[in-house]
């Protein structure tokens, strides 16, 4: 038998497969005898079967540390390696490798994580014994070196599992060698973890440590997200949704606990619904969520709606009957869900479309064979559209409202529009955007970024000259947004949601005047009033009523102490909004503006002129009760946990409402007096601009109540006319038959 000549102090090998079924489970090469006797002469006849017996096996740039025992019948210019071997090492059959003697300065393992599937992958069976698997390996693989990703095999009653190396850690006070870097040798005293690969069926107790799912990406923040002014709400997202996701599927397995499927995110628009939604895939390793328009999901074509919300589950579905519970995270976002969600039986005349969709939507979520490895996110603005058996637990059961941002929140949010300009430096100085915030109370996000654009629009048009628009001489470096810049933007982009100042341009044009103690009393009352609603928490809601003759100045000073109580939400309703509305209109017009107060931390509603906006004659007498029960018991119904309400009415017919029974709906009743004296006479007339002596000659024809309207009515007449300015008042006076001769 001729032997192969060394080539330095290797010799080249033939990788063959082995014959030997139990090599298969060991992690040991099989040579030539006279291989075996070269590599290892000292070796005697009852050490040849051992495991340290270490040979170094080189292909390629690679290098393998085994154990080698000789087998006589092997051809003298061969390797016998198992399917486990050739398979991690990446060698096919005759391919040639170089084996040399290989002396270690052994690395003690102290610790050695593998992942362990049976060899034929989807296979199942009887629960396996972990313990056992980890006494196999010793048995089989004392003494032998291993490494990251190697693979082998191990055979434990019957069944054959493959297992592969995900880590391995050298005994503490082991002094780590350079030449065995990576590679560590297994003894009994070898702490070995077994974690299940996968996507495994194996049905298997390991003993691995309870490893956090690193689900989110480690980078994420809310500004980097571009979410600004939602900490609160997305802390909730997270404790709802995803915290049962961070553990380890087999501990809330083993507490019975199923994962959150769905959520809902609602509020008014512009607030970042979508937004949140999009950007919940940039914080998650993994793949990106799937975003569908509501409206995109119907099709005219029988059946295909219906097959494109499956569509939208089949890759959940395939990964699961797969992986189980290793399956990955799929995130479904649907956009403007009312579309497709509406109440079942609310459409009529259509074909029923809309309700097989919500059917079909709601098997796949949480049908016969549901999937625990979605999370499905819908977003609306009408959430009382949406079907209820859709919102039940099991299905979207985490309803999230996405409201309009405080002042911290809105100053996150210019920030976040501001961070590019701040890195150019394209911001003056004189830029605060902590007070821009402050100014923008009701504003979305969304208008918020309109607010920043607007702003920038004014520094570009700086540098175009309208007149001659083809010579742009474009100087990038005196880009600068400046505070007038905002100032003006915030005047332009006005909020949609909250106060609006075109309802309060027609009230209190000439503001309230405080002609005495009587009135001095009525707006301390009301002021006490609002700081009641803002501060105290056993009263969310407060309705007031004033009344007194008409042109006494009731809407006036209602929306006064509205606009002065700088809630977020201001609103009034008056009948002169409400022409050519029927009544079923109205009712939904002014039920809509008190659920939109609910929305808002602290709210105010003026309802002026009750008796005209229920709209009540004298002559039978008329009136609407569908408005009268609807006002009723809005003025009665307190707002949601955490929301406070103050609303305001004015009515000159104070009798009328008793006898309709809605003042029991106000928690008091305010009387605005009309001017009954000579003192309080004088000070609206010095308010008025009159001299200190033109004042007390005036109050002296006083005779008479006078409303606060009338007096203001009656000294502009004064005005226009030629002539001593008193002597017109007194003029004017008697013309309204308002002084006694």
């Amino acid at each position: 038998m001729s032997y192969p000549p060394p080539i330095g102090d290797s010799i080249k090998l033939k990788v063959q497969v082995s014959n030997n079924e139990e090599e298969a489970y060991t992690n040991r090469a099989v040579l030539n005898m006279a291989s075996f006797r070269f590599l290892f002469p000292n070796v005697t006849d009852k050490q040849y079967s051992t495991n340290t017996n270490y040979i170094k096996l080189r292909a390629g740039a690679f290098e393998y540390i085994l154990s080698a025992s000789p087998n006589s019948s092997m051809k003298s210019d061969s390797i016998a390696l198992s399917k486990a071997l050739r398979g991690w090492m990446n060698l096919s059959n005759n391919e040639e490798v170089y084996v040399e003697f290989y002396d270690p300065n052994p690395n003690l393992c102290g610790q050695m994580t593998c992942k362990v599937d049976y060899l034929s992958k989807g296979k199942t069976g009887p629960k396996q014994d972990a313990g056992a698997i980890i006494g196999k390996i010793i048995d089989n693989f004392n003494s032998q070196f291993f490494t990251a990703g190697q693979v082998f095999y191990i055979k434990n009653n019957s069944f054959i599992f493959e297992l592969r190396v995900d880590e391995v850690i050298v005994s503490p006070g082991v002094k780590s060698s350079d030449k065995d870097k990576g590679w560590a040798i297994i003894s009994p005293a070898t702490n070995i973890i077994l974690l299940k690969s996968p996507g495994s069926l194996l049905d298997i107790e390991t003993n691995g440590p309870l490893v956090v799912n690193k689900i989110f990406t480690s980078d994420w923040d809310f500004e980097n997200m571009g979410i600004g002014g939602l900490d609160e709400e997305f802390r909730d997202i997270f404790r709802r949704a995803f915290s049962s996701r961070i553990f380890p599927p087999a501990i809330v397995k083993k507490l019975g606990v199923n994962h959150v499927k769905g959520m809902l995110l609602h509020g008014p628009p512009g607030t970042g619904k979508t937004l949140i939604a999009r950007q919940i895939g940039k914080m998650l390793n993994g793949r990106e969520p799937k975003v569908v328009s509501g409206p995109s999901i119907l099709n005219k074509y029988v059946g295909q709606s219906e097959e494109n919300i499956r569509n939208l589950f089949r890759d959940a579905e395939m990964e699961q009957k797969a992986k189980g519970d290793d399956s990955g995270l799929h995130i479904i976002i649907f956009d403007e869900l009312d579309a497709i969600c509406k109440q079942r039986g609310s459409r009529s005349g259509d074909s029923g479309v809309g309700d097989s969709v919500v059917n079909q939507l709601l098997t796949m979520i949480d049908g016969v064979e549901s999937l625990n490895n979605i999370l499905v996110i819908g977003m609306t603005n009408r959430k009382d559209m949406i079907d209820e058996a859709l919102l039940r637990p099991g299905r979207l059961e985490v309803h999230v409202e996405i409201s309009l941002p405080d002042e911290h929140g809105r100053e996150q949010i210019f920030k976040i529009h501001t961070a590019k300009m701040r890195e150019q430096n394209a911001l003056d100085s004189d830029v605060n955007l902590a007070a821009y915030a402050h100014d923008t109370r009701n504003y979305s996000g969304a208008e918020i970024e309109g607010v920043v654009k607007s702003a920038a629009s004014y520094a570009f048009s700086r540098q175009v000259d309208t007149k001659n628009i083809k010579k742009v001489e474009i100087k990038p470096d005196e880009i600068k947004i400046c505070d007038q810049d905002f100032r003006r933007a915030i005047h332009e982009v006005p909020p949609s949601f909250g106060a609006t100042d075109t309802q309060f341009e027609n009230y209190a044009e000439n503001g309230i005047f405080n002609y005495g103690p009587v009135f001095d009393k009525l707006l301390q009352s009301g002021n006490a009033f609002v700081e009641q609603v803002k501060k105290s928490n056993r009263t969310p809601m407060m309705s007031v009523l004033l009344h007194g003759k008409p042109g006494c100045g009731k809407s006036s000073l209602a929306s006064t102490l509205a606009k002065g109580s700088l809630f977020p939400y201001i609103r009034i309703i008056s009948p002169n909004d409400l022409i050519g509305y029927n009544e079923a209109s109205k009712a939904s017009k002014i039920t809509k503006i008190f659920e939109d107060s609910y929305k808002s931390p602290q709210s105010c509603i003026v309802v002026d002129e009750i008796e005209r906006l229920i709209e009540y004659v004298p002559i039978g007498p008329r009136f609407s009760n569908l408005l009268l029960q609807t006002l009723a018991v809005l003025f009665k119904k307190s707002p949601p946990k955490g929301r406070k309400l103050l609303v305001i009415a004015t009515t000159s017919n104070p009798d009328i409402l008793r006898d309709m029974d809605i003042t029991d709906s106000f928690a008091t009743a305010l009387n605005v007096p009309s001017i009954s004296n000579s003192s309080d006479f004088k000070n609206v007339l010095l308010s008025l601009e009159f001299t200190q002596k033109e004042a007390e000659e005036a109050s002296s024809y006083f005779s008479a109540p006078i409303t606060i309207k009338q007096l203001i009515m009656i000294v502009e007449m004064a005005r226009q006319e030629e002539g001593r300015l008193v002597d017109n008042f007194r003029s004017c006076l008697e013309d309204f038959n308002l002084r006694s001769f």
